[in-house]
């Protein structure tokens, strides 16, 4: 649960944030790259325009000379103005080429037109030759005014040439126009749609978010009345056992101490005597049980304080040392050296340990040793205490009922520790698990709320 109010309460938010950021950079990048483009293209199509105007500025001065040496009979000057002309012609046709346009069939037009105004030139120069006569002069006017028609004719070829160019440039000026329009028209529907896709993520995110909280809410209260019912049993299980303990243990003392003292000073025969010690042994046994009962109900109650977890440990195995010398086994420790702190009544928690410890004992083959170790908590805020051990392991078929009360696989076992160990981790809002070991044995793995990180 604490994962998913984390993705409701950070990570869906962020997530949506930057996916709105993320699209309107991804859409207003395109907007401005568009726009970049039609900007781009309008100015090469106003560059275009002004071209053409040159163009035709060209077209007209590249035939004037051949108009003025009509008037002034000025060859020589004439011709420095056509060389002009030309030159500004090739460098007007040189940028149209760079434009993209198709300039090829202008550009033969006004070839032809300066081969007529040299034409022209030609025959006015010889008109002016020494020596010629009327006839010569005349037939020489005659020739340059006819290279002078066929100059206008191609001059309004030229004319028409740069109109056809003018229409196909504004023809695709048009388009670009009404491509971008559409292109546009199409970026602001698909905005639409965005928002209105973002528009019901947030109401759809929104609703989540309350069906999560009614949702938490319900099992926080399921949870409270869960753990209200679990302790009420507890307390009347704890009331029951104390009561049944205390009444059974005065008087089953008396039995196995008059038993043993019948075993010790009574003359019995051999049968009688096998039959008393078996008296005494299942005694001693009741009574192991009636002191694992008084044990669980304690276990129901306590005093709640800070304690140090590595703190418990170590005064719960302390007193361990001569029964794991007897058995022949050795305890490793593994305790975090940053405390761990958390909240709970001490004793228990240290007949908690005791017990995982002692099971462990109980399990384990002489020459092994037993590990208990503590870790700090995790990302979920809990602690861990883990006892492996070297044993057989608990079978796959009775895992599940190992912390059931009464249920033991032992021969002389109570089946009362695991379950108190199962009480008492519930009582202080944690859990107990069980596990194969990397030992070959069983882990009993003890998780605990810690006050403090």
């Amino acid at each position: 649960m604490r994962r998913l109010h984390l993705f409701q309460s950070i990570l869906l938010p962020v997530g949506l944030a930057a996916a709105v950021v993320a699209l309107s950079l991804v859409m207003h990048r395109r907007t401005f790259s568009s726009v970049t483009r039609l900007m781009e293209t309008a100015g090469r199509l106003e560059e275009t325009q002004r071209w053409f105007q040159r163009a035709e500025q060209c077209v007209l001065e590249l035939i004037a000379p051949a108009n003025a040496v009509f008037a002034d009979w000025d060859v020589a000057t004439q011709r420095d103005r056509l060389r002009l002309a030309r030159i500004r012609l090739d460098e007007a046709i040189a940028q149209g080429r760079s434009y993209g346009l198709n300039v090829t069939r202008l550009t033969r037009l006004m070839e032809e037109m300066a081969a007529r105004a040299e034409e022209v030139f030609e025959n006015v120069a010889r008109m002016h030759e020494a020596g010629a006569d009327n006839g010569a002069r005349a037939e020489a006017l005659i020739a340059a005014s006819r290279a002078m028609a066929r100059a206008d004719e191609k001059q309004m070829s030229a004319v028409r040439e740069l109109g056809l160019l003018t229409e196909r440039v504004r023809a695709e000026q048009r388009n670009i126009l009404e491509e971008h329009e559409v292109s546009l028209q199409a970026r602001l529907t698909m905005e639409r749609y965005v928002v209105t896709l973002l528009v019901l993520l947030a109401l759809g995110m929104a609703w989540f978010g309350w069906r999560l909280r009614q949702t938490d809410l319900a099992l926080a209260e399921q949870r409270r009345a869960t753990e209200a019912a679990q302790r009420e049993r507890l307390a009347a299980i704890g009331e029951l056992c104390s009561s049944v303990a205390h009444g059974i243990r005065n008087p089953l003392a008396a039995m196995r101490s008059s038993t043993q003292l019948t075993l010790d000073l009574g003359k019995l025969d051999d049968a009688s005597r096998a039959r008393l010690q078996d008296v005494l042994t299942e005694g001693t046994r009741l009574g192991d049980r009636v002191t694992g009962l008084l044990k669980m109900a304690r276990a129901g109650s306590g005093a709640f304080e800070d304690v140090c977890l590595q703190d418990i440990v170590v005064g719960a195995v302390s007193g361990l040392g001569p029964e794991l010398t007897r058995l022949g086994l050795k305890l490793e420790r593994d305790l975090s050296p940053t405390p761990i702190s958390v909240r709970g009544d001490r004793h228990q928690l240290e007949q908690l340990v005791v017990e995982l410890v002692s099971n462990a004992m109980e399990h384990s083959p002489p020459g092994e040793s037993i590990l208990i170790a503590c870790r700090r908590p995790g990302a979920n805020g809990l602690a861990v205490l883990t006892v492996d051990d070297a044993g057989p392991g608990v079978p796959d078929a009775v895992q599940s009922q190992v912390f059931q009360l009464f249920f033991t696989t032992k021969e002389h076992g109570t089946g009362i520790g695991l379950a108190t160990v199962k009480g008492i981790a519930r009582l202080h809002k944690g859990d107990v698990t069980l596990a194969r070991s990397s030992r070959g044995g069983a882990r009993f793995e003890v998780t605990l709320p810690t006050t403090s990180t």
